[in-house]
């Protein structure tokens, strides 16, 4: 899996989530101003809506958004809670991080 990351941007909760549960993930930098990945691609064509966190799949799929991409990872690490009532408050502390805390930094 490749996540499409920039520095100082929400996508380093992914690479956090994939560190802490010993998931190897190919990195590649956006430059979001230019929209141009590291490699020199266009960036909205991988992820028309132009934002990190992007993750491409191994079968070529794309997850965006890190109200889907930390569960993914979670589950994939096996790091999200277990129980469905955890499951749904770690989803509800992502969508407060996201929204609320998000927006002051």
């Amino acid at each position: 899996m490749k996540l499409y990351y920039s520095p100082g941007a929400c996508s380093m909760a992914g690479h956090i989530v994939a560190a802490e549960g010993g998931l190897a993930l190919e990195l590649e930098k956006v430059d979001l101003k230019t929209h141009k990945t590291e490699g020199g691609e266009d960036f909205y064509a991988i992820n028309p809506k132009g934002n990190v966190p992007t993750l491409k799949l191994d079968d070529g799929s794309i997850l965006a958004e890190n109200v889907a991409v930390l569960p993914f990872l979670g589950d994939k690490t096996g790091i999200m809670p277990k129980t469905v009532t955890d499951y749904y408050h770690a989803l509800e502390w992502i969508g407060f991080v996201n929204s609320v805390l998000h927006r002051s930094f």
